[in-house]
């Protein structure tokens, strides 16, 4: 099911922005026309993400210092995890996220 979230110009230019989806903490990364949804927790201890600190694309979670690249979720200090990712379709102005 497609749930509608915000307006692509909330989400702002390689930055976050933190939603709620049906009691899940979700976090929007934009890049241009290109918007990823990954859930707000480090693959680490599951700490939420959406305080670090955003640079070149990059997440560094504030807690453990792991750091996620933003365009495709994968670790680099652990490349077998990567955070877990919703699919994002856009609709004119709109961002939807697919939801179970």
């Amino acid at each position: 099911m497609w749930v509608e979230i915000t307006a692509l110009n909330r989400v702002p230019e390689w930055g976050i922005l933190t939603v709620q989806v049906e009691g899940i903490s979700l976090i929007l990364n934009r890049q241009g026309m290109n918007v990823t949804c990954y859930r707000n927790a480090c693959t680490h201890l599951e700490y939420p993400i959406d305080m670090g600190k955003v640079r070149n694309g990059i997440i560094t979670c504030p807690f453990h210092k792991f750091q996620y690249k933003l365009d495709t979720g994968k670790c680099l200090n652990a490349p077998a995890s990567a955070l877990q990712s919703y699919p994002v379709k856009i609709e004119g102005d709109r961002i939807f996220v697919e939801s179970n």
